[in-house]
């Protein structure tokens, strides 16, 4: 998928407009706080999200490899489609790898 680039901090927004099947994400990361703080980032899947898993992966070497936020355990799904990161590291490459979708779910970020 496509680098949608840095989060900005306080504007939510779409990061995966249509997740209808299982499908990496597309990739971004986030702005770094301008004082210098640790912020968190609350990502929320909206629409039908019959059978959506989707797990939250991070790159730290521009996007050769990615791995799991979660040791095991999906980061959204359908029964719970809110979840928030903290901290969120800035820099770093985030992407989401859906494992699963049956339904037509959006995904969404927001730093503060």
């Amino acid at each position: 998928m496509a680098f949608i680039g840095a989060i900005p901090t306080g504007w939510p927004l779409v990061i995966d407009p249509a997740v209808t099947a299982p499908a990496v994400g597309n990739s971004f990361c986030f702005q770094p706080d301008p004082a210098g703080n640790d912020f968190s980032a609350s990502f929320q899947a909206t629409g039908t999200l019959t059978g959506l898993s989707s797990d939250l992966q991070i790159s730290e070497d521009g996007g050769a490899t990615f791995v799991n936020t979660t040791g095991g355990a999906a980061f959204l799904t359908a029964a719970a489609p809110t979840k928030v990161l903290t901290p969120a590291v800035a820099g770093a490459l985030y992407r989401f790898n859906h494992t699963a979708s049956t339904g037509n779910a959006v995904i969404r970020v927001t730093s503060n």
